[in-house]
């Protein structure tokens, strides 16, 4: 048997597939830190009701999941296995894009609930296709890992622009309301999705993985069950899950707690973001080296802990008295954390779709994907629902009104508490995985580019 691992794309190509995370951008923290918070209050759906309209949307789109995986294994076209998805998702994200970032004062719920759907739909069509192209086109150990690192370099960069929008607006003397910030960054993402779709598209291979025999073509419920019985895919699920409610409970109270607990304005609070995702930028490269001189679990373990100990920063600040200078310290620890977990459970990802396909001879690519992006939008969900609900019934928080120093507490606790807890309990399961570099290198070497090897 031979070491099949084919040249690495060059990097203005891997930019080029990396593009596909502007939009995707829109998706993650600027919907969480100003889009619920704008929905709950200045639309006026409630902090109770938005948290839970959050929280059944993400569970309904989180069925769709495996069923748009199965799609992108199952049908191909003559451009290949995934471009033709990518394209399609730009005039279904497109139009929700429009009718989510600008909303009247006053829509409803049913308005909220229509256009999240499609949302989501373009959404997921559009993350699931993307994912599943990294292991035909990344096919080694570390690869994978600079795919999805420059991807989340890209994405962190998107969201750092958009995050940024409040104080870019007030520096240059625009008078703009959370409406009209909202709407801005709308706009962003509607110019930018059909150029990435074109630059990726264009400019990126789309092959067949080695070990392909096509056979994911047929698709049956023994498929989904042979997937979530995958040991190390079942890990790596939990990490997702773990990692994305950690995640979404700190973006969903940020603002809240950089106003209420820090006493800050929004655009002091987005400069404390815009350093966040610079710093978490900044240190995604010592990761990855880290990840290539280790492990990735190892690197993934160490994240969290990181993770953890920003909360304790977080905490111990607000309870000093707040302030810029002490939110923007666990904001550094925080961000040189912050992006290490979900580049690195990614790039497992890909390992165990190349475990699985030599194997069985099956790429499953798409719905191992889509899997993995069900975990993490499980853990917002729950983090949208239970924390708003805890927030407003438990705590006693009330935005837009004076709220009691018990209530304060109460958000500062939610905010600190919860996601350290959550990266402990990733920690440990990190710990428990098994698919090593050693075996990884081991499985690339029985896949002969002639043909697929099956592993007994």
């Amino acid at each position: 048997m031979t070491d099949a691992r084919g040249p690495r794309l060059s990097l203005p190509r891997v930019l080029a597939f990396s593009s596909l995370s502007i939009p995707l951008a829109g998706v993650g923290l600027p919907l969480a830190v100003y889009l619920a918070p704008l929905y709950a209050n200045e639309v006026g759906l409630g902090l109770e009701l938005t948290g839970f309209l959050f929280m059944v949307l993400r569970f309904w789109d989180i069925t769709t999941d495996p069923i748009m995986g199965f799609v992108v294994d199952r049908y191909r076209s003559p451009w290949g296995r995934v471009r033709h998805w990518i394209v399609l998702s730009v005039p279904l994200l497109g139009i929700a894009t429009y009718f989510i970032y600008m909303p009247e004062r006053g829509a409803g719920p049913a308005y909220f609930v229509v256009w999240m759907i499609l949302f989501y739909v373009g959404f997921t069509l559009l993350q699931t296709a993307r994912s599943a192209w990294v292991p035909a086109i990344a096919t080694d150990y570390d690869d994978r890992s600079r795919f999805f690192t420059w991807a989340e370099v890209i994405s962190i960069v998107s969201m750092l622009a958009l995050l940024a929008v409040p104080a870019i607006l007030a520096v240059s003397g625009f008078e703009v309301d959370r409406f009209g910030q909202v709407a801005v960054m709308g706009w962003a993402l509607l110019i930018s999705l059909p150029i990435v779709a074109f630059l990726s598209c264009t400019f990126v291979p789309d092959n067949p993985m080695r070990g392909d025999r096509g056979e994911a073509m047929k698709f049956d419920l023994k498929a989904m069950i042979a997937a979530l019985r995958n040991k190390f895919l079942g890990v790596v699920l939990s990490m997702e899950l773990l990692v994305g409610t950690a995640v979404a409970i700190t973006a969903s109270n940020y603002l809240f707690v950089a106003e209420y607990v820090f006493g800050l304005s929004d655009s002091m609070a987005s400069v404390i973001l815009m350093i966040f995702f610079s710093t978490a930028v900044a240190a995604l490269p010592l990761w990855l080296k880290f990840s290539a001189m280790t492990e990735k679990h190892t690197a993934f373990l160490c994240a969290v802990i990181m993770g953890m100990a920003s909360y304790i920063i977080y905490y111990i600040a607000g309870r000093s008295g707040g302030g810029f200078g002490a939110l923007l310290v666990g904001a550094l620890v925080n961000g040189a954390a912050f992006s290490a977990p979900v580049v690195i459970a990614r790039s497992m990802a890909a390992d165990v779709v190349e475990y699985q396909a030599a194997r069985s001879g099956e790429n499953r690519a798409g719905i191992y994907y889509s899997l993995l992006t069900s975990a993490y939008k499980i853990g917002s969900s729950l983090a949208f629902g239970i924390g708003y609900f805890v927030l407003g019934r438990v705590a006693g928080f009330k935005p837009g009104t004076v709220n009691s120093p018990d209530a304060l507490h109460g958000l500062l606790l939610v905010f600190c508490v919860l996601p350290f807890i959550l990266y402990g309990l990733a920690a440990l399961v990190a710990s428990r995985y098994t698919l090593t570099r050693a075996m990884q290198q081991d499985i690339s070497k029985s896949l002969d580019p002639r043909g697929p090897e099956m592993l007994d």
